[in-house]
């Protein structure tokens, strides 16, 4: 009898609030209900990054600055479904995206052994006014539930943005080294430095705002960095 009211109380709640897909945002068929649809989950352009220590986000700083490891989860194309993901995650509010691409990553990482000797990530940060003016940092989103999944703690307000710049789209990799230039600064906390940092970022281009961090960082005297992304463009 109970079963028979909790499905005829799930039929109506299903009718009246449809579980959407988080990236095509299309309505799922009852009883298959997860955060991306079977489609779209089947079609993710996902990466080798995390079974090839010397892939290719990992290539993509040889000769620019040092880190330890880097991956990308996904590849990235130009109004492919990963960038229309990510759109809705940044400028739609859409949290659980990020919170669910965070976890897809930790699994991995855990799995694959990436996230060995990482004690944080820190999630690189947007200007104060520019964070103020969307009400969130969707890099901070991904980073917080990846720190959970690997269990180390997030980092917050130690890596500053303290310039205001002009958005990197269609900029050259020159134009945007340039654009992005001393714009980040680490404030200590106390004595106590984290020894090996995961940054993290929702999208790798040209790397250079990743290249302006790391500067950063290592300026100020972390040993080890790492680097994670959601995608990589080619």
């Amino acid at each position: 009898m109970l079963d028979q009211i909790w499905k005829a109380v799930k039929g109506w709640y299903d009718l009246l609030y449809p579980q959407l897909c988080l990236c095509c945002l299309e309505e799922q068929k009852a009883g298959k209900q997860t955060v991306f649809c079977v489609k779209c989950h089947s079609a993710f352009p996902f990466t080798n990054h995390f079974q090839v220590e010397d892939n290719g986000m990992m290539q993509h700083f040889y000769g620019r600055v040092k880190v330890e490891r880097a991956a990308a989860l996904m590849h990235f194309s130009e109004g492919g479904l990963v960038q229309q993901m990510l759109h809705t995650l940044k400028y739609k509010g859409m949290y659980q995206i990020g919170s669910n691409l965070g976890q897809m990553a930790a699994d991995r990482m855990l799995e694959s052994g990436f996230s060995k000797g990482m004690d944080a990530v820190i999630a690189v940060p947007m200007h104060a006014a520019k964070q103020q003016q969307r009400g969130y940092n969707q890099s901070e989103v991904i980073a917080e539930k990846l720190a959970e999944g690997i269990n180390v703690p997030l980092i917050k307000d130690q890596l500053v943005k303290i310039k205001t710049t002009t958005t990197q789209t269609k900029k050259g990799r020159l134009e945007r080294l340039e654009n992005i230039k001393d714009s980040f600064i680490w404030k200590k906390n106390g004595d106590q430095q984290p020894n090996h940092v995961l940054l993290v970022d929702d999208v790798a281009t040209t790397g250079a705002t990743l290249e302006a961090c790391i500067a950063a960082m290592q300026g100020a005297g972390i040993p080890k960095i790492s680097v994670f992304t959601i995608a990589m463009a080619e």
